[in-house]
């Protein structure tokens, strides 16, 4: 049997930001945390934790899928690469990394401004040199997102560059694992044109295993030197832009079968909609964003499952669930450092493939700067209720309230349910909606919209933490809601698109079933 790990953006942090003194002089702030899809500085304890896990299943062979580090900053490189060896070292531990979006940028990088906090509770943003001027910004030289030729010289040893006891290693352009023979050219709308670098690379580490790292990022030149980012994307933008990765992938898969390989691929970015057809359903709403970060189009996905490849890993949404097309499965790795925390276990053998879950309840020292984050609060009036918790799952649990209501309730909806979800209760939307209302249960339209979040953040699963009775009372009403058309844009519109794509997330649950269901009664490859 063949047992893989599988991580998915632990966005590694280095509070102490590669310097040697006493104090930790980049905290991230508080406010920061509360409004990002991930925390920042817990990020260290919980990716050791983690790896603690794997190292005491003795586990020795790690995929992470993307975003090792968070937005890339040459300071948590070096710590990134520093912990990982060091794992390397005492557990004997091989790890495999693949490009996030948050690792590097272009080919040359650019520069960030990010906030920190002091012990008194004071906040100061960190500047590197070109950022967008910001008032009180200090000016901080290794506050950059590094490159791509910058990645091989902390991260060679995970995949990108071959080593000695590989047996075999390979790119979408050869053998050769210098940056400068990785390059395809793409056109510029503009005019002219660029060759830009590519991280992909295939490797079989012990006998009979492919692993197929695919650099699903697409950077555009932009006709002046520079780039477009388009990982917003994700893999719209890699078929329309890369195609050679297609022609790639297609053949390797093909190797593969003939040579009795198993083959495992991953790149950051799902190759089907994990979501279900949740985003298409919110964009019919006036107002909403949902779809400005885009799953794969069906035609896509399509095309990404002609190839050939019967498993693929995927990170970047923080979000465990599983999806299938054709005869490819993506199982959507959740991170380290969101709810719901946790990674994978990938268990190969001639019977087929297991995926098994695995949760990161804890993470010893995770609570280190609470006293700077009440110190902010004190200072800035905010709300600190995030700081009593039990253990490390509570406090994603509570900073994942937070976001859901302060940043998903106003990218993903319209101005009109951000009004509801104030006011509104269970009976209110019975009414509107008329729908029975025997014996319905007096819930806040906010504890529901919540609901919704966690139970799409964990593939409509366990994980959520609903009960069997809240479970039911949500599938009733999204079955009730079924087929109901009301004027666009109306209260009653945007209600029963919200209880319909609650049964689709539901609905998901089922489908990650009968998914993994497959990848344990076909051997891999199939």
């Amino acid at each position: 049997m063949i047992r893989i790990a599988v991580l998915s953006d632990p966005h590694l942090h280095d509070v102490r930001f590669g310097s040697t003194a006493a104090e930790a002089p980049f905290v991230r702030s508080l406010s920061d945390s509360l409004h990002s899809t991930r925390i920042f500085n817990e990020s260290e304890p919980a990716l050791r934790a983690a790896l603690d896990a794997i190292a005491a299943e003795k586990i020795g062979l790690c995929i992470i899928a993307g975003d090792l580090t968070d937005d890339g900053q040459p300071a948590n490189w070096q710590a990134a690469a520093a912990l990982l060896t060091d794992y390397s070292r005492r557990h004997g531990i091989r790890f495999f990394a693949t490009p996030g979006n948050h690792d590097q940028w272009a080919m040359t990088g650019k520069p960030l401004v990010k906030n920190v906090v002091d012990p008194d509770g004071n906040v100061e943003a960190r500047a590197g040199h070109g950022a967008p001027p910001r008032k009180g910004a200090r000016l901080c030289p290794g506050m950059r997102m590094v490159g791509y030729d910058e990645v091989p010289a902390y991260a060679a040893r995970f995949g990108y560059h071959p080593q000695p006891s590989d047996l075999h290693w390979e790119t979408p352009f050869g053998t050769t694992p210098e940056l400068e023979y990785r390059k395809a050219h793409f056109a510029s709308p503009q005019g002219g044109g660029a060759f830009v670098s590519d991280l992909s690379y295939l490797v079989e580490p012990i006998e009979g295993l492919w692993l197929l790292s695919i650099d699903a990022n697409v950077y555009l030149p932009d006709g002046s030197g520079g780039h477009v980012d388009c990982s917003k994307e994700g893999w719209n933008a890699t078929v329309r832009h890369k195609p050679y990765l297609l022609g790639w992938m297609r053949d390797v898969a093909r190797r593969a079968r003939a040579g009795n390989k198993r083959l495992v691929a991953f790149s950051h970015y799902p190759v089907a909609d994990i979501f279900h057809g949740c985003t298409p359903e919110l964009e019919t709403l006036p107002g909403s964003r949902a779809g400005a970060r885009r799953m794969p189009a069906p035609d896509v996905a399509a095309a990404i499952a002609a190839t050939g490849l019967p498993l693929h890993l995927s990170g970047h949404w923080h979000v465990d669930a599983t999806a299938a097309v054709g005869g490819l499965v993506n199982v959507s790795v959740p991170s380290t450092v969101a709810y719901p925390a946790g990674w994978k276990c990938l268990e190969i053998s001639a019977e087929g493939t297991h995926v098994l879950e695995r949760a990161v309840h804890d993470a010893p020292g995770f609570d280190a700067w609470f006293a700077r984050y009440a110190a902010e609060a004190d200072r800035t009036g905010r709300e600190s209720s995030s700081l009593a918790v039990a253990d490390y799952w509570e406090f994603l649990d509570r900073h994942f309230e937070t976001v859901v209501l302060e940043r998903r309730l106003t990218e993903d909806w319209p101005a009109r349910m951000r009004a509801m979800v104030k006011t509104m209760r269970l009976p209110d939307i019975a009414g509107l909606l008329s729908l029975p209302q025997t014996a319905l249960p007096d819930i806040a339209l906010s504890d529901i919209f919540v609901d919704w979040y966690r139970l799409r953040e964990a593939g409509g699963g366990a994980a959520a933490g609903l009960s069997t009775e809240r479970r039911a009372l949500y599938a009733g009403l999204a079955q009730s809601a079924a087929g109901m058309t009301f004027p666009g844009g109306s209260d009653a519109a945007i209600l029963a698109v919200f209880l319909r794509t609650l049964g689709l997330i539901l609905a998901g649950d089922d489908g990650k079933r009968a998914a993994l269901g497959r990848l344990r009664e076909v051997s891999v490859p199939c």
